[in-house]
């Protein structure tokens, strides 16, 4: 069991879901550390911040973008220093089960990969996956889940160099993890459909974000 674990799960309009997925993760935060805090990255017009100011939780304002919404809240995490633990990330719909954590915190790496199942996955997200999978050509299977565990010093190093705002974050930190030497390893997590709501992902913008980052990554 960890002595600290910092939870950074971005919102942007979860009505439908926040109220369940506190339900669950506070049970698996319970059986897996002694002590934690909660961080959400906020985009909403609908009442979920209502919901989540029921629970200890520490909200942090941000634009729309999933880019934005991770460099707020894992800078948010490291200022509380090392002493606070790694810092954990996952989606609020459960299509990420909060109790399968356990799996992340076991493993002995700088960054853990939650890497989804086939079963299940959407198509366009499927599609988006394997695109970039099959540009990075590395040794893990799911460069774009956001089911994580971070150590501190990697978030120290590397935050800083983060360029994208978008869903391009996801491949961006990994890849930028592996240059500056860190371990990382990846585990299977399921990735059962969204329990209610739509998903946030625009895929022109996404795309576009994509480009900029491969142009970065071959082209610097």
């Amino acid at each position: 069991m960890l002595d600290m674990l910092t939870v950074v799960t971005p919102m942007r309009n979860e009505e439908e879901t926040a109220e369940l997925f506190m339900q669950r993760l506070l049970p698996a935060l319970e059986r897996n550390s002694s002590k934690w805090k909660i961080i959400v990255p906020l985009t909403a017009t609908d009442k979920t911040q209502q919901i989540l100011d029921k629970y200890e939780v520490e909200t942090v304002d941000v634009p729309p973008g999933l880019g934005r919404a991770y460099k707020a809240g894992l800078a948010k995490a490291i200022e509380e220093g090392d002493e606070s633990g790694p810092v954990l990330t996952l989606d609020t719909d459960l299509s990420h089960l909060p109790e399968e954590m356990d799996m992340l915190i076991a493993t002995d790496a700088d960054l853990v990969l939650g890497a989804r199942a086939e079963t299940g996955s959407r198509f366009h997200r499927r599609m988006v996956s394997n695109l970039v999978n099959s540009i990075l050509l590395g040794p893990y299977t799911d460069y774009t889940s956001s089911y994580r565990l971070y150590s501190r010093p990697l978030l120290k190093r590397v935050l800083p160099e983060m360029r994208s705002n978008g869903f391009a974050f996801m491949p961006e930190i990994v890849f930028r993890s592996i240059r500056a030497g860190f371990k990382v390893s990846q585990v299977t997590v399921s990735f059962p459909p969204r329990v209610a709501g739509e998903s946030k992902m625009s895929y022109r913008s996404n795309l576009k974000d994509y480009i900029r980052f491969l142009a970065w990554r071959y082209f610097r």
